[in-house]
């Protein structure tokens, strides 16, 4: 796991995804680090994590309400019923 993960608070856990060698977009091919939060807003936690891994990394970032990717400009999607 890279060592800036650990600048990130309220981390429950953080895995690597590895990416897909044979997908036409680089930025799909690449490693994506997946970061399981306690709390807080998905949306705000994945710009952080996009700030700390450049371009070398994916970012995917969940917490128990939410869940937001930074190819989708870390929008975070409730994950709340309505």
């Amino acid at each position: 796991m890279p060592t800036w993960v650990k600048r990130l608070r309220d981390v429950k856990a953080a895995y690597i995804q590895p990416g897909n060698p044979e997908e036409a977009d680089p930025a799909d091919r690449r490693d994506s680090i997946q970061i399981e939060f306690t709390g807080g807003d998905a949306g705000q936690h994945c710009i952080a994590a996009r700030a700390l891994a450049g371009a070398e990394y994916g970012i995917i970032v969940t917490t128990p309400t939410g869940i937001a990717v930074d190819s989708n400009d870390c929008l975070s999607v409730n994950l709340e019923p309505s």
